[in-house]
Parts: C-alpha cells; sequence; structure tokens
C-alpha cells in the first residue's frame, strides 16, 4: 500500500523551495555565517540580522528571470484566477525581492519538511499565528496598478500519494501531503489551488507529479442563517433556564421563610421534608402508562424529629417552568440514592464502558492530528496488553446487553402489575422511549452540527464543518433513527449508528417480552430466533466480503463497519441476551440459589470467554493469523459470548453472588456518572474534535500522553454531558412527568 507514495513524497520535499525554502536549504549558510562555529565572541543573532541575511539569500534566489517565468505562467491562466488575487500574489513576490518583513513572514509561517517522512509525517502545518497576524497596506505594483492591502490567510495545500483510493476507517481521505501555505485573504479556494499547482510546476519543473488543491481558511466566518436561527433557539432556552432556577430559588427561600423551617404539631417538632429526587438510574427505562414507582424518600438519621411533605405551592405553569431549573435538576443528577428494586451493578457497568468508549475514540479521533502515527501505532498494536484497545468495540455490545436486560426486566414486572399484556399501554411503552431519547438527540445534533465550525479556530479547524453538508439531507435519518440502513460515509454524527440499533431493538422486543411473559418455551425459542438471525447473517455477511477478524486492524475495515459493525441485524445477539437474563432476574425476583460450584463455574467460564475475546486474536506481529471461514465464525459469535459474559456479572450480582465485584459495582459514588451515561455518548465526540481540531501544531504520541489524553477527554466529556443533561436532558424528562400525570406517585 506504501511502495507508491514514498517516492511521491520525496519528489514533493522539494515543495520546500516554494515555501520558505530559499532559507530553509541554506540553514548551513545561515548558521556559519551568523554564528561560527570557531567564533570565541559568539553573540545571540538579532531579530534584524536574521532578517537581513534572509532577505539577501532571498534576492540572490528571486532573479527577475524567476520573477518572470513566474509572471508569465501567472498571466497565462489570469482568466481563472481572480484579478485581487492575482495582483495580490505580484505584490507578494515582490515584496519578497525587496526583502520586505511581511512577505518573509509569509513565507516563514509556511510549512515545512521534517524529519520522519518516510512514516507518514507528511502535514507540515506551518505557522497559523504568524500568517493570520500578516497585515499589508494598499500599495502600488511595479505596473503601476494600484490595490487595496490585504491580510495573510492560512491555506492547506493536499497532494494525494500513493493510491489515492486506499481510505479507511484510520486515513478516511486516503494519504495525503498536506503543506500549510500562507496567501493573501483576497484568494479563494479555487485561487488557492491553481497557484499551488502553477508553482509546483515551475519548482519541479515537471508534469507527471499528482495535481493537490488548496482549502484555505476564512479570516473572518460569517454566521449563516441557520447558525443564528440556532443561536436564537439556544438563547431562548438559556433565558427560560436562568428564570426557572431563579423561580426555584426564590420559591425555596419564601417557604422556608413562610414555615420558618420547623412547626408545633401535637406537642412535637415537625421539620419541613423535601423527598429525595426521583431519578431513574436507567436512561432506557420504560414507562407502559406514563407512571413510575422508582420515587423514594429517605428521612434524616434523628428518631426525635418526624418529617412530612412538603406542601405544593407551585401551579401547573410554575411546575412547568421548574422542569428547566438548574437546581432541582442538578439535585436530581447528583443524588447517590437509588430506588428499591433498582440493579445498582448496572451503573458500575455502564459507567466502565463508557470510559472505555472515551479510551478507544480518544486514538481514533486524534489519528490526524498527530505527526507519528506510521511509528506509534505499529508498535503498540504488537503489545499484548493493547489488544484491550484495539478490540474495545465489545464495549458497545455490553450497552446493548443493559438496554435488553433492564428493558425485560422492568417492563415485564410493569405487565405483571398491571395484570397482562393487553392492559399494557404501549403506545406511552414506545412513545415514552422516543421521548427520553429524542429531544437531548436532536438538541445536541442541532447545537454542534451548524455552530462547531464557528468556536474554533487553527490550522485544522473545520470550517466547512465536521459533517457533510451539515447534515442538509441527512439529518431526518438521525430523528427516525434509521442513519444506519443509508449510506454510512454520510451519516450525521456516525457515533450515532448505535442509538439508532437501539432504538430498533427496542421497537421489536415485544416480539421476546410478550412470549417470555407467556411461556418460557416460546420466549427462550424467541430469543433464540434473533441470536440465530446475528449468526447467520453476520457468518454470511463476513464470509461472502472475505472481512477480516478484527474492523480496527483489517485492510477492508470500511466495508466491515458498512456491513457489519452498523447493521441491526448483525449486532441484536447481546441485545436478545439481555432480554434474557432480565427475564431471569424477573422470573426469580433476583433470589436464586446456587452451589458454590456453580458460582465459581459461572465466574470462571466468564472470565475465560471474556479474556478470549479480548486477547485471543493477538499476534506478534498484529495481524490476527486467521482464515477467513475461522474469521467468519469469530464475527458471527464473538459479540454475543461477550454479551453472554456480562450477563453473567450482572446475574451474580443481582442475586447476590458477586462479592466484591458487586460492592464495587454498585459503589454510589458512580451513580450520578451512570446517570450522565447517554449525555456523555452525544457530547463525548465533540468535545475530542474541539481538542483536536484546534492544536496548532500535531502531537507526539506515546504512552504517557495517551494517559494525559484520555483522562482529560473523559473529565471534559463528563462535565460537558452535565451541562448538556441539565439544559437539554433533565428539562424534558421534567415536562414529560407533569404533562403525562407521571408526578403522581404510586
Amino acid at each position: 500500500m506504501f511502495e507508491k507514495w514514498k517516492f511521491n513524497v520525496l519528489l514533493l520535499v522539494f515543495i520546500s523551495i516554494l515555501n520558505s525554502n530559499f532559507i530553509f536549504c541554506k540553514t548551513v549558510q545561515i548558521n556559519t555565517k551568523l554564528f561560527g562555529t570557531h567564533n570565541e565572541n559568539f553573540q545571540v543573532p538579532s531579530k534584524s540580522s536574521i532578517k537581513e541575511e534572509a532577505s539577501k539569500l532571498l534576492s540572490s534566489s528571486l532573479t527577475e528571470d524567476n520573477i518572470q517565468s513566474l509572471k508569465s505562467e501567472l498571466d497565462d491562466v489570469q482568466y481563472e484566477l481572480s484579478q485581487e488575487c492575482l495582483l495580490h500574489t505580484e505584490m507578494v513576490i515582490e515584496g519578497l525581492f525587496n526583502g520586505s518583513d511581511w512577505a518573509l513572514r509569509m513565507i516563514d509561517a509556511m510549512g515545512k519538511p521534517s524529519s520522519a517522512l518516510l512514516d507518514l509525517h507528511i502535514s507540515w502545518l506551518g505557522n497559523w499565528e504568524e500568517c493570520r497576524n500578516v497585515e499589508v497596506k494598499a500599495t502600488t505594483t511595479s505596473t503601476g496598478t494600484g490595490s487595496e492591502g490585504f491580510d495573510g490567510k492560512y491555506c492547506s495545500a493536499m497532494f494525494p500519494i500513493g493510491n489515492a483510493s486506499a481510505q479507511s476507517l484510520l486515513l478516511p481521505g486516503g494519504l495525503q501531503l498536506k503543506i500549510g501555505m500562507c496567501l493573501p485573504d483576497t484568494c479563494s479556494n479555487i485561487d488557492a489551488s491553481i497557484l499551488v499547482n502553477i508553482l509546483v510546476k515551475l519548482v519541479l519543473n515537471s508534469t507527471s507529479i499528482p495535481q493537490g488543491y488548496a482549502m484555505c481558511q476564512e479570516n473572518h466566518l460569517e454566521l449563516s442563517d441557520k447558525a443564528i436561527a440556532v443561536i436564537v433557539v439556544l438563547s431562548i432556552l438559556a433565558t427560560i433556564i436562568v428564570t426557572a432556577t431563579l423561580y426555584d430559588i426564590i420559591n425555596r427561600y419564601m417557604m422556608a421563610a413562610e414555615q420558618n423551617s420547623t412547626k408545633l404539631v401535637n406537642g412535637k417538632v415537625y421539620g419541613t421534608f423535601k423527598s429525595e429526587p426521583s431519578t431513574s438510574s436507567d436512561e432506557h427505562t420504560p414507562m407502559l402508562n406514563g407512571q413510575t414507582d422508582h420515587a423514594i424518600k429517605q428521612p434524616l438519621p434523628s428518631e426525635d424529629v418526624k418529617r412530612e411533605p412538603e406542601v405544593q405551592r407551585t401551579g401547573f405553569w410554575g411546575q412547568l417552568l421548574l422542569s428547566f431549573s438548574v437546581y432541582t435538576n442538578a439535585e436530581k443528577i447528583l443524588n447517590t440514592n437509588q430506588p428499591s428494586g433498582t440493579l445498582t451493578n448496572v451503573n458500575g457497568i455502564r459507567f466502565i464502558s463508557m470510559t472505555w468508549v472515551v479510551l478507544g475514540h480518544t486514538y481514533a479521533f486524534g489519528l490526524s492530528s498527530t505527526d507519528n502515527v506510521a511509528t506509534f501505532l505499529p508498535a503498540e498494536i504488537k503489545t499484548f496488553t493493547f489488544q484491550a484497545i484495539s478490540n474495545a468495540t465489545v464495549a458497545v455490545d455490553t450497552f446493548f446487553v443493559l438496554s435488553g436486560l433492564l428493558v425485560a426486566y422492568l417492563t415485564l414486572k410493569e405487565i405483571e402489575k398491571r395484570g397482562g399484556v393487553k392492559r399494557v399501554n404501549w403506545f406511552m411503552f414506545y412513545f415514552h422511549r422516543f421521548w427520553r431519547l429524542t429531544p437531548p438527540y436532536m438538541l445536541v445534533l442541532m447545537f454542534y452540527v451548524p455552530l462547531i465550525k464557528y468556536w474554533g479556530e487553527g490550522p485544522l479547524w473545520p470550517q466547512q464543518g465536521v459533517d457533510i453538508d451539515e447534515c442538509k439531507d441527512t439529518w431526518w435519518r438521525n430523528l427516525l433513527y434509521v442513519n444506519n440502513m443509508f449510506e454510512p460515509e454520510k451519516m450525521c454524527m456516525p457515533w450515532s449508528w448505535y442509538l439508532a440499533n437501539d432504538m430498533q431493538f427496542f421497537i421489536v422486543s415485544p416480539l421476546m417480552l410478550i412470549p417470555l411473559y407467556y411461556s418460557p418455551l416460546l420466549g427462550t425459542i424467541s430469543c433464540l430466533g434473533f441470536v440465530l438471525i446475528n449468526f447467520i447473517s453476520t457468518g454470511v455477511i463476513s464470509k461472502q466480503n472475505e472481512l477480516g477478524s478484527n474492523m480496527i486492524l483489517g485492510d477492508n475495515n470500511n466495508a466491515a463497519f458498512d456491513l457489519t459493525y452498523v447493521k441491526p441485524w448483525c449486532r441484536i445477539g447481546p441485545y436478545a441476551v439481555g432480554i434474557y437474563v432480565g427475564y431471569l432476574l424477573y422470573k426469580t425476583g433476583c433470589k436464586v440459589k446456587m452451589s458454590k460450584v456453580v458460582n465459581f463455574s459461572g465466574w470462571l467460564i466468564s472470565t475465560v470467554l471474556a479474556l478470549l475475546i479480548l486477547y485471543g486474536l493477538y499476534s506478534s506481529d498484529g495481524e490476527p493469523n486467521l482464515s477467513v471461514d475461522v474469521s467468519a465464525l469469530y464475527n458471527a459469535t464473538s459479540r454475543t459470548v461477550w454479551g453472554m459474559c456480562i450477563a453473567w456479572v450482572i446475574f451474580a450480582c443481582a442475586t447476590g453472588y458477586g462479592g466484591p465485584v458487586n460492592t464495587l459495582l454498585s459503589w454510589s459514588f458512580i451513580t450520578p456518572f451512570s446517570r450522565l451515561t447517554y449525555c456523555a455518548y452525544l457530547i463525548h465526540p465533540v468535545v475530542m474534535y474541539t481538542y483536536y481540531f484546534s492544536r496548532r501544531t500535531l502531537m507526539r504520541w506515546y504512552d504517557l500522553e495517551m494517559v494525559y489524553l484520555f483522562f482529560g477527554n473523559l473529565c471534559l466529556a463528563y462535565a460537558a454531558a452535565f451541562i448538556v443533561s441539565l439544559s437539554f436532558e433533565s428539562p424534558m424528562m421534567g415536562l414529560e412527568k407533569i404533562l403525562l400525570g407521571k408526578q403522581k406517585r404510586k
């Protein structure tokens, strides 16, 4: 794959001549002349002396013949170049010839070759700030043509190298040589592309080199109509939140003052009591009739003081407003108490899985912002411990297990409480799910897609946006949760494929839940049927397309992502496993008697299988050595087997056989983080994009650097998730409870 590009890289290195490179290529001359290797009276050269020497070198290289050759080339294509760009380019050339400071800075700001070219250090960013700080006043060119001034504008010139179609998940754009350019801000992307190709042609005196193109960073990016509309909506929402919070604080203060905190009833002291905030521990909890019994009360420790419920002093509209209160919603999120009957170990599993997702994405999203990919990754892939990262995709299967298990456990309990399937409000079953997930999902999409290009800058910042055409033609697929069924390369918020799968599984879940409620045999057959669909479809697709056993490391990982990774028929196995284990917990009431041998065997088998899935593909050369048939078998079964291992952990912990594992996973400190998992999943790629794309220089990865990146991404992702939950998620949950009568306790 990399044979052809080596020659092109070495050839295109000489483009450095067009960048600065009268200075760069004569570094030895400057060093000898200014510093003197044997000068005992050596002094650090001044800025003016360096500038003077650079100007002399440029003047000796930029002869009248060279300038005339360049101008003649520009004249030949002036019908394609804008007039202003042509005039200002002429000014730059003359400024270089005259040794003008601003012209030298434009050249100095451009990207230059560095070491490790053959290790894919082929992105030469230059100095973004130095280019943007260039300001040229109005002047007159040598031809007598007057021109207004201009500012420096940073552009990136890209040249495809090797096989331009060799794209992958790690290199979505294929291999490209990227060179930072500093051009007049009157030059458009088309102008910049023409100039780049003209200069390359002159410098290399060859027409056989690949044609490049340029993308420029506008110094001032005007707000689009879409962005303005989003800002208005967010401003209104922010106003409501601030108003609601102030109203909440004032209301609490007035009630406390009125009641004076205590009152005397029947000779005993009573105080106002406010029930602990009611927040479901699971973001996928189904509501069948618009009510829930998850509220709990926790009196103060004192046995001499009794509490009575606080009287509601707000009307219907006041309650609606309080749904947006940061004060109240923060209490709900940060509350560490768990409702009775909650599977508390799920909190720990959910949080650990989310950290695992962040860890994997820390590597995946940062690849385009590092300069030592070709040395760092191959070395890491060959290590045994890195298998937990290259196989981190099973963390998503853990979420599928959790979702299926909780849907089955809670829904079957609700069906029994209602007295049968026929008395269940199935409309509310689906509506609550849609309402629970969609508003924060769509609000994050609305906030991120049209605005991300405005809240940062730098040589790597995508001023055109991250998603194709700002999701203009694809956003509705996300709204309907079918975005995983169409053109994955055009998917809006690509990580949202998981949400589409999970919603699709939820839609078909009654096909397993109803048979399980009426007949264990029929329910088991139904669950096995979905698992078989997973096995057969994945195995056949993998076999026909010769997919490898590891999507990240395989040569055809794009095909694996499109054909199997995001498709529901290839991912429903773990969800069906979760449904069945949720049924077992419901049926047994989480009370099971197991012998020590059975318990030990369960833990041993699940641990061994989980380790085999994570580390079983390891080989010393970093590539799984499995045949096509064995890879197909692995792809068909591994995710479901992983789901079975996770299901055992939940089952054992819920039935009292988890020991220290259950203690750790049920730690109350994790509860708030567990509640934020959904918002953390929605927002964490945006947090990473913001950091990676705003860098002024490329990163150089090594182990300690990755540790810092991971913890930084994790902490900032959850901080952002807390804000998103307060702004988007919690208010929508509060509105649903009020509008549908869910505030009534049973």
